[in-house]
């Protein structure tokens, strides 16, 4: 079940972004987790099974709302591979979709989740090395809305 991000499942989340680190993330990350949910939780949503959030994600949009962005994705180890992402991004790429401003989609991710969201159609604009920590290295990937 995909549902809206509250701010009672703050802890929650915290508790899944920690479970992603420092594989996918560096643990330096999480105060701009904190921040993105203070500031843009009524675009972030939770996937759950069983009562458990399972996975979470979120969309921005670009001051002039041209450019949507997904943003801050990860799951439950206990929960990856079971089509799970796949449904929370597709739902996410509906959401920015709905804004016909949107003349384009990006991603910024790394070198562990990159082929992910080539099946998407995103394709790389930029890889910088080491962006996120040492041996996490951001793709800067997008797509046409």
């Amino acid at each position: 079940m995909i549902r809206k991000y509250q701010s009672t499942d703050r802890s929650q989340v915290i508790k899944v972004f920690r479970q992603n680190t420092p594989k996918y993330f560096a643990l330096e990350e999480q105060t701009d987790l904190e921040q993105f949910l203070e500031h843009n939780g009524a675009n972030y949503w939770l996937i759950e099974q069983e009562g458990i959030i399972a996975g979470c994600g979120g969309i921005v949009f670009s001051e002039d709302q041209q450019v949507g962005r997904i943003a801050w994705d990860f799951f439950s180890p206990n929960f990856q591979g079971k089509g799970l992402g796949r449904a929370l991004t597709e739902f996410r790429l509906a959401e920015i979709r709905k804004n016909r401003s949107v003349q384009r989609i990006i991603v910024r991710t790394s070198q562990l989740a990159y082929s992910f969201y080539a099946k998407f159609g995103f394709d790389i604009a930029k890889i910088e090395e080491d962006y996120w920590a040492p041996g996490l290295h951001l793709y800067d990937m997008q797509m046409p809305a």
